[in-house]
């Protein structure tokens, strides 16, 4: 580590270096590894106020003390320095930045213009080219219910432009009534880009324009005498109507907007954000923010979160809020170099600040769940003899005798367990042994501490066993040169078999009885559970996928007329999982007992 004065001294000659251009500077610490990455309108003056430490405060003073080299970019406003800092912290992740850690993506409704007979679909990450984002929707139920009203009012194709080339008689999609089998000429390519349009038009909240076009061509039909068309297209305007009525909360003078706020805790925020779109509420979620500060005020946090967040998620025409956001016209041109035209606007309207305080309700819940649920850490740190455990990772296998056997890894971070680091492994029949539990859990933690695709190493590991179970995990850690960081233990269960009356197994072999409903039991059960629901879903999400991915031949006791004969009826394997036996037997050559053997045959499957 550099002496304080050779660091004013780098910190002065950086400074005029730089210049008095706006840009994004890097502060880099001894292990090359980037602690802080800052903007400025003029990087001299910015920089060189960090050579003055009486004004600095005790954060930032450390953060001084730990730099060895300082990398400054130029750029050509205030604007771009805005944007590149925003993408830096959010790759990056610097430890003395405000960081957004509910790194969240959320679903789309999707019409791919790029065909003559556009597909609707739904998508979690944004592409640029010829698609129509809708969205986005925080609960994956809201958008599900929105595009299976939509399918079954439009008839729009949802399957793939290569199924849908090589298709040569309607699928099941259409003889549901939910699609109307362009891909065999049932429809004309004119009609079919109406539907399209009208489609597009309730996605954006025009619903009244794609009730009233509805409407017409009911009236025609029946005008026309054709009654039966008629009775279809009043079923589809009966479903435009089920659709407004199901907005309980709607702002008309909203057309695309979110409103943001944030509650602050003890080195952390929460934020939450209320999406409206088309007038319409369709979902609120939360969001953590770490790395906050006494010095950092709202304003920093409000602009750091709003920065972060919308890198990912497309901006709507208003964000709503009643925190001073800081620049607003920086801010603006940073929506504007995205490609949109997004306006911050402080609350006003009576039913705006409604919803603001629904936000901050939501936010003050999460944030209570999560001092309510206490810290464990501090305890099991006592308890492993660690000074700190800032990454957990639980391993757990799954497998039947042996067969389709598949191992997880779920991790603890930041005081919660973080989904989306979880990862999963199958584990081939050689390795499972015919069901060694002790082989696969070293082969699972082996795998992942060998993984160059996770640059964390965790602190402690923690498996689901005894001493058996402890030593064998701890083996591969000292194969793997990593015993003096990584700590191992275990949750094993007593002679009772009691759940919430299991034993700790440290890494030495002792064994330590927590009393019952102790807080650390309770958390470390918490997160083996956690393991072990993942591993069961995971497995039983592996076998389910073997059998839609093979092919009827796998189906025993029946030759090939009967296998020509069943995909002949059910079309699809999908569907003859779903066939009863009475379903069965409908089929030529399927009689009571082929048809038991079949259903006993794919339930084995799916269990």
């Amino acid at each position: 580590m550099k002496k304080i004065e050779e660091i004013l001294e780098l910190i002065t000659d950086t400074a005029a270096k730089a210049g008095t251009f706006p840009g994004v500077y890097e502060m880099i610490d001894g292990n090359g590894e980037i602690i802080y990455v800052g903007k400025a309108n003029n990087l001299r003056n910015r920089l060189q106020s960090y050579a003055n430490l009486g004004n600095l405060s005790k954060r930032i003073r450390l953060m001084v003390a730990n730099i060895s080299t300082i990398k400054f970019t130029v750029v050509n406003s205030e604007v771009e320095a805005l944007l590149l800092e925003s993408n830096l912290i959010k790759k990056l992740k610097p430890m003395y930045n405000i960081l957004l850690k509910d790194d969240k993506t959320f679903p789309y409704i999707v019409i791919d213009w790029d065909h003559d007979f556009p597909r609707i679909f739904k998508h979690r990450t944004l592409k640029p080219g010829g698609s129509n984002f809708f969205g986005p929707y925080p609960g994956i139920h809201a958008l599900d219910d929105t595009l299976n009203v939509i399918q079954k009012i439009f008839l729009l194709r949802t399957c793939t432009n290569n199924v849908f080339t090589n298709t040569k008689r309607p699928c099941l999609q259409h003889f549901l009534k939910r699609c109307s089998a362009p891909c065999v000429g049932k429809i004309t390519k004119e009609d079919y880009t109406e539907n399209v349009k009208l489609a597009k038009n309730l996605l954006l909240g025009k619903d009244e324009i794609a009730r009233k076009a509805l409407v017409n061509q009911m009236y025609a039909a029946a005008k026309s005498k054709d009654f039966e068309l008629a009775a279809v297209v009043r079923d589809r305007v009966s479903a435009i109507t089920e659709i407004q009525a199901k907005q309980y909360i709607r702002i008309d003078d909203v057309c695309s907007a979110d409103f943001v706020a944030f509650v602050r805790g003890h080195g952390i925020a929460i934020a939450c954000i209320s999406f409206f779109r088309s007038g319409k509420s369709v979902g609120t979620e939360t969001f953590l923010i770490e790395n906050i500060y006494e010095e950092n005020t709202d304003t920093d946090i409000m602009a750091s979160f709003v920065t972060q967040i919308y890198m990912d998620v497309i901006p709507p025409a208003r964000i709503i809020t009643d925190c001073d956001i800081g620049n607003v016209d920086a801010i603006n041109g940073f929506f504007s170099a995205l490609g949109v035209t997004t306006k911050i606007v402080r609350a006003r309207h009576e039913l705006h600040k409604r919803v603001l305080k629904s936000c901050y309700l939501n936010a003050k819940l999460r944030l209570n769940g999560l001092n309510l649920r206490g810290d464990p850490l501090p305890e099991l740190c006592k308890l492993v003899g660690r000074d700190n455990l800032n990454r957990i990772e639980v391993f757990d296998n799954s497998h039947i005798q042996g067969k389709s056997a598949c191992g997880v890894m779920i991790v603890y971070e930041n005081g919660e367990i973080q989904r989306k680091l979880a990862r999963y492994f199958n584990i081939s029949d050689e390795i499972a042994r015919g069901g060694d539990d002790i082989w696969m859990m070293k082969f699972l933690i082996e795998k992942r501490l060998k993984s160059d695709r996770i640059n964390k190493k965790p602190d402690l590991i923690v498996v689901d066993g005894g001493k058996t179970q402890v030593a064998a995990a701890r083996d591969v850690v000292c194969d793997s040169g990593l015993s003096d960081t990584i700590t191992v233990i275990g949750i094993a269960k007593q002679n009772d078999r009691k759940v919430g009356d299991e034993k700790v197994v440290l890494s030495d072999g002792e064994e330590k009885t927590l009393a019952e409903n102790n807080p650390l039991l309770n958390f470390l059960i918490t997160l083996r559970d956690a393991a072990h629901r993942a591993a069961i879903a995971f497995h039983r999400k592996r076998r389910q996928k073997a059998i839609s991915a093979s092919s009827i031949n796998d189906i025993p006791f029946i030759g090939h007329s009967r296998k020509k004969a069943l995909l002949e009826h059910f079309g699809t394997m999908e569907a003859l999982k779903m066939a009863s036996m009475d379903d069965l037997k409908m089929v030529k050559g399927i009689g009571a007992h082929i048809a038991k053997s079949i259903v006993q045959f794919l339930n084995r499957a799916q269990e």
